[in-house]
């Protein structure tokens, strides 16, 4: 059946008269008469009695009528729900991002875009940043925010800015009144660490060993937040990213490493941007205008 002409039959039965349905539809009286009789032909019924420029629809065309009217609103459902997710208020985002950048950075971002776009269903992860570009380059992920993949996964990798890492102390420990620590100030501490495959802890130990051997007393602990806590209750000293949303006034500060200077470049990680919904770019957008002023100030503008 010519959806056409299903659609044209609606009208003739809402109106009871073919010129008006053909008025509604913007179609020649001569057309819609065709596409009605098209119709019957394709069912082997007729829909219409005609009595003078009125009709009466029978039996059959009342049963199809009711079937008629539940398929074009669904069709009319389709097409609105399909122009919704080009225009990004409609379809589903997959991504990941690192700690604590999924929390400290992140997280506002994407309650303002739910809140912008809540039929856009969004699911994130929070996962380490080799996961994270094997989840994209397996299709598992439109992106993450995350430190550089390896060249061997074959993703792009656009930087939005670079991490540098500091001492977590409580206030009252000795150091928290110094500038800056240096390594060898940690002699003799218990050092709190996130795990071997963590980019920070990497990062962490690429800057000590490229100095002088020093004795360290390490403690792996898989969370930054239980870092902070096991630091707040006086329990040794953390290595971890400059945020000063890990500080707590009065409990917790970040002291700057005096003698190393280890960062590493944050950024978006996708497989194919021209295979990317329109919601999902948009939230990468909205990512780069929340790290990036002058992108905000455009987007403000």
């Amino acid at each position: 059946m010519d959806f056409r002409a299903l659609k044209t039959f609606e009208a003739c039965v809402r109106h009871g008269h073919f010129l008006k349905a053909a008025e509604e539809l913007q179609y020649a009286p001569s057309t819609v008469t065709l596409q009605i009789q098209r119709l019957e032909t394709d069912l082997g019924v007729s829909l219409f009695v005609r009595d003078g420029k009125r009709v009466t629809v029978t039996e059959a065309g009342r049963w199809l009528q009711q079937e008629a009217s539940i398929l074009l609103k669904s069709i009319g459902a389709m097409r609105q729900t399909v122009a919704d997710i080009a225009s990004g208020n409609n379809g589903s985002v997959r991504l990941a991002a690192i700690e604590p950048v999924a929390s400290q950075q992140l997280a506002s971002v994407i309650a303002d875009f739910c809140n912008i776009r809540p039929n856009v269903e969004l699911t994130m992860e929070v996962g380490g940043s080799r996961a994270i570009a094997e989840k994209v380059r397996a299709g598992e992920l439109e992106f993450g925010v995350c430190s550089a993949p390896p060249s061997k996964l074959m993703l792009a990798f656009e930087p939005l800015f670079e991490e540098k890492l500091g001492v977590l102390l409580n206030t009252n420990h000795p150091l928290a009144e110094r500038e800056h620590i240096a390594a060898s100030d940690l002699a003799g501490l218990t050092v709190l660490v996130k795990e071997p495959t963590c980019i920070y802890r990497e990062l962490w130990d690429t800057a000590i060993d490229s100095t002088v051997p020093i004795e360290l007393s390490y403690m792996e602990v898989g969370s930054f937040f239980v870092i902070q806590h096991m630091v707040k209750a006086a329990f040794g000293v953390g290595i971890v990213p400059m945020y000063s949303g890990l500080e707590q006034e009065g409990a917790l500060v970040i002291k700057p490493l005096a003698d190393l200077n280890p960062s590493v470049a944050i950024g978006l990680a996708y497989k194919d941007k021209s295979l990317l919904g329109k919601a999902a770019i948009l939230l990468m957008e909205a990512i780069r205008a929340s790290v990036n002023p002058d992108l905000r100030d455009q987007a403000i503008n």
